[in-house]
């Protein structure tokens, strides 16, 4: 796959670089929050079951917002949708403010719902207009650079938040991602609306907005049903999830509790430190998506690159759960999620540019709606498997979980199931698809 560079796509495309540059600063903000959204919860209650609530509440609004956002995000104007969805975000926020330190511990999932259900639209809306902000060989360049920044974030955030939580308390982790709500907005703002939509995709009009709510779900289903390679990326998320849903719970159980530095150690810089670390490994590995993308350069390469990659990084999260110390753990931890980052990249660009516009809005709510409905299993059963087990056990399990997808998506390549569509592989094919339309 033929890539631009990133100082010629951030050179040359302004309405893509107002997008970044906001993501980039909300992202922080929100990682700030989330540091200080356990420790408030572990300081209000210890037990693990509470740290569970806190983030099914955080996925289970994903479920049920998940078919109106995707209908929403491809019917109607995705910049209202990204400010609107920013706006409400920095109002919702500050609810966390009024939680003190005897409670009630239930306005920390009720604001982590809501916050979560604006997220819903703000994400399928960004995903949904990056293809139509930028040129097609610009494409793995802006997913590379979107979501490394995010995990960049993810880090600083991570680190910084939880430097904030432990010297300065929770409150200002709060505001700080209040006002880097507020930021985003007005970088989104001056983007042209119609700079996120195509009219005209793969030569059908587009359907105007205003169609039936449940016919269009039903239409993102059918799509989804009937394209092997859409549904086979799917199929794959969801069972990587199987593993992938108990991490944020595991994080803050060894790093809270497991590597806790005495009685009067909340265990936020144990959480930031394996959250930093899993920052760093998906940042670098998102960088070198590139390098990935091209040599993933027919539809055979590609397939294989996402198959083993799944089972590499399934097997280092495990032998991570095996490690003695925070800092071996936090290595393996890096490598694990640097392997992970790379599939990434290029899995989602492939799903992109395989995707028209008028179902994209629908097929991305769907992954990771059904992927976050998993995950969601996955916390309620790590959840009970901590009070029978110990943390790096089960480490280890979601280790291997995460990796038998890959396993079945190589077995489904070799029995010719499915293929990576050329169109999404190879440039040239691409671009004569873009000159034919």
């Amino acid at each position: 796959m033929a890539t631009a560079t990133y100082r010629e796509l951030l050179r040359s495309n302004i309405s893509f670089r107002r997008l970044w540059v906001g993501q980039m600063i909300s992202e922080l903000g929100t990682w700030f929050s989330f540091i200080a959204e356990l420790g408030l919860v572990r300081m209000l209650s210890g037990s693990p079951l509470a740290t569970t609530a806190l983030l099914v509440a955080r996925v289970l609004p994903f479920l049920l917002v998940a078919p109106v956002a995707g209908v929403f995000v491809d019917r109607r104007s995705r910049k209202r949708i990204l400010i609107a969805a920013d706006l409400l975000r920095a109002l919702l926020v500050l609810g966390y403010l009024t939680v003190g330190a005897q409670g009630p511990v239930w306005v920390v999932y009720v604001c982590a719902a809501l916050t979560s259900s604006c997220s819903t639209f703000f994400e399928a809306a960004k995903n949904s207009s990056i293809p139509n902000l930028v040129k097609p060989r610009e494409l793995l360049t802006a997913n590379v650079l979107m979501f490394s920044t995010r995990f960049l974030q993810f880090t600083l955030g991570a680190a910084l938040g939880g430097v904030t939580a432990a010297r300065f308390g929770y409150t200002a982790a709060f505001i700080v991602n209040s006002v880097s709500f507020v930021i985003s907005a007005l970088f989104i703002l001056p983007i042209p609306g119609t700079a996120m939509h195509r009219e005209v995709v793969e030569g059908v009009e587009a359907e105007k907005p205003g169609g039936r709510l449940l016919s269009d779900v039903r239409a993102g289903f059918e799509y989804i049903r009937s394209t092997p390679f859409v549904r086979g990326v799917i199929l794959v998320n969801i069972g990587w999830a199987t593993g992938g849903g108990m991490t944020n719970l595991l994080f803050d159980q060894i790093g809270g509790h497991l590597f806790a530095r005495g009685a009067g150690d909340r265990g936020d810089w144990g959480v930031a430190t394996l959250y930093t670390a899993g920052g760093v490994g998906l940042t670098i590995g998102m960088t070198l998506a590139r390098r990935a993308g091209a040599w993933a350069a027919d539809e055979r390469r590609a397939g294989q690159f996402i198959g083993w990659s799944l089972v590499a990084h399934g097997i280092c999260f495990a032998v991570a759960g095996a490690m003695p110390s925070l800092g071996l753990m936090s290595l393996w931890l890096m490598v694990s999620r640097l392997i992970l980052g790379a599939e990434f990249g290029v899995q989602e660009t492939l799903m992109m540019r395989a995707l028209p516009d008028e179902f994209r809005g629908r097929v991305f709510t769907t992954d990771r709606a059904l992927e976050l409905a998993m995950m969601t299993v996955s916390m309620i059963v790590g959840g009970w498997m901590l009070t029978v087990t110990s943390p790096r056990t089960m480490m280890i399990v979601a280790g291997l979980l995460s990796a038998s997808p890959g396993l079945v998506w190589l077995l489904a390549l070799w029995l010719r199931r499915f293929s990576v569509p050329s169109h999404a592989v190879r440039e040239s094919l691409f671009d004569a698809a873009s000159a034919a339309r």
